[in-house]
């Protein structure tokens, strides 16, 4: 599994860059949770996987080496995983309610997960 980042320009894409996330930690910054729900759907009733959300971004910064990784200590993860569960959760809510499409001023990854740094206020 990479982070994939595709680079947009309106509508169009202009390039994608894919990341390990045992070796970099991004810091998505003015973040919306998109999800597909017609499409997660059809993942969640199959147990097929296929991407049907992602974390769309305003400012990217990738932590490694110059910006060195944050830590994640008492921060809430957010998960997504259709298979399981066709929406955007966290952890704090004990799956009551659905956040999709929910904004974040930064976002954190560690690894495969995604973590609320800041809320958008």
């Amino acid at each position: 599994m990479h982070w994939q980042l595709k680079v947009m320009r309106g509508s169009k894409k202009v390039d994608v860059y894919y990341y390990n996330p045992a070796e970099y930690q991004l810091e998505m910054r003015g973040c919306r949770l998109v999800n597909k729900p017609n499409k997660a759907k059809k993942v969640f009733e199959a147990g097929v996987h296929d991407v049907s959300g992602w974390v769309r971004c305003e400012e990217l910064i990738l932590r490694k080496d110059f910006h060195p990784i944050l830590p994640i200590d008492n921060l809430e993860k957010l998960y997504y995983n259709p298979i399981r569960d066709p929406h955007w959760r966290r952890e704090s809510d004990c799956n009551e309610f659905i956040w999709d499409g929910t904004e974040y001023a930064t976002l954190l990854t560690n690894g495969k997960q995604v973590y609320i740094l800041e809320e958008r206020v």
